[in-house]
């Protein structure tokens, strides 16, 4: 029984991993969304696109169990919520635990001419 405890265990903190990198990712697919504003203004502030960044991350994410997304200038934050199912708890009537992750990205500006090289 222990062995089966430390199994549900494992699979919970590996369910946590995933969201969290899960999470990364979409934040990572949604700070790419760059306003075209921010880019033809040259003031050197890059903004994320809302609309975009949301579009992107659902791409990304698809068919997950639940997952926000939230836009504040250039940074992208993403949680994600997964349900893990347990094996051996289920025995004593615990079925699944819900785990979460989440991630922030911010979009940069690069390099724009050859003269920094």
């Amino acid at each position: 029984m222990l062995g089966g405890l430390a199994y549900d265990g494992a699979q919970i903190l590996n369910a946590k991993r995933a969201a969290s990198s899960l999470a990364l990712e979409a934040a990572r697919a949604g700070a790419q969304a760059i306003s075209t504003e921010s880019i033809y203004q040259g003031e050197g502030n890059v903004t994320v696109d809302p609309t975009k960044a949301r579009i992107a991350a659902s791409e990304f994410l698809g068919p997950n169990d639940e997952w926000s997304i939230s836009v504040r200038g250039d940074t992208v934050s993403a949680t994600v919520r997964l349900t893990q199912p347990l094996r051996v708890l289920s025995m004593l009537g615990i079925e699944s635990r819900r785990v979460t992750g989440h991630a922030s990205a911010r979009a940069i500006q690069g390099i724009d001419r050859g003269d920094y090289l």
